[in-house]
């Protein structure tokens, strides 16, 4: 992984004879940092796995590419982690399905039959028809960097206006919020009428170097702003009530609270 006259890091193949990277990186984003975990099988790479705005497989094996198409048809409304056997050619593979509604299950799919068998899964009782959706979203800061967020709004509010915010702050911070997926604290939150944003502040990691490093000797100061701008937006975008705002986190987001 790295950033050659980039702004975000990118996946390149690097040639240790003459110590150069590929002029062109088999995977990169202008919007998100590419840090991937490797998956292989009987000593090939097949895959790559990482974070966006939620985690994604990219595969560079056909057969591999064919299975995910297959899981994701039986699954639809779901991010679906597919796994192989690292050795071996067994055809049982892992599979983790979740979503920002829904915790994870894990279960077995089979390469030969495509059958999908259930193992379990985190938090059982969780309905996913009764939780609140949530959105990446994107804000101004008042210097003008733009600040990524995820915005979760209650389900059960009629109207998705004038509501109760909270704003939610990951800890590091030189650190990234928790990403696109279910949330047993927010889902409490909204479920009881609160909108929820968690800013990926100047600072957060994953979203380019620029947006690192605009955090430097700014703790209190501008990484503050981008907490408090994130507020301001979500007044002027008719979603929080001005006079129902509060502030929560823990270890930096605590201090960021105080």
């Amino acid at each position: 992984t790295a950033r050659p006259e980039r702004d975000t890091m990118a996946l390149y193949l690097y040639d240790p004879s003459t110590d150069k990277l590929a002029d062109k990186p088999l995977l990169a984003s202008p919007q998100f940092d590419i840090a991937p975990t490797l998956i292989q099988r009987n000593g090939r790479v097949v895959g790559a796995r990482f974070l966006i705005d939620a985690v994604v497989t990219h595969w560079f094996d056909d057969e591999m590419k064919a299975h995910q198409a297959v899981v994701d048809k039986l699954l639809p409304a779901t991010t679906n982690l597919l796994t192989p056997a690292r050795r071996g050619d067994s055809p049982w593979m892992l599979l983790e399905a979740f979503s920002d509604v829904q915790p994870r299950h894990f279960l077995l799919y089979h390469a030969a039959t495509r059958r999908i068998t259930r193992l379990g899964a985190e938090h059982p009782d969780v309905k996913a028809a009764d939780m609140s959706a949530m959105d990446l979203v994107r804000y101004k800061a008042r210097d003008g960097l733009e600040i990524p967020a995820f915005l979760t709004l209650p389900r059960s509010a009629e109207v998705k206006k004038n509501l109760p915010l909270i704003v939610y702050v990951h800890g590091g911070p030189w650190a990234r919020g928790p990403g696109w997926r279910w949330q047993g604290d927010v889902q409490f939150l909204a479920s009881r009428g609160y909108a929820v944003l968690q800013p990926e502040f100047r600072g957060s990691v994953g979203f380019g170097d620029r947006h690192f490093r605009a955090s430097f000797k700014q703790w209190g100061l501008a990484m503050q702003d981008d907490l408090a701008d994130g507020a301001r937006w979500a007044i002027a975008q008719g979603i929080a009530d001005p006079k129902r705002i509060c502030i929560m986190g823990a270890s930096y987001g605590g201090y960021a609270m105080l």
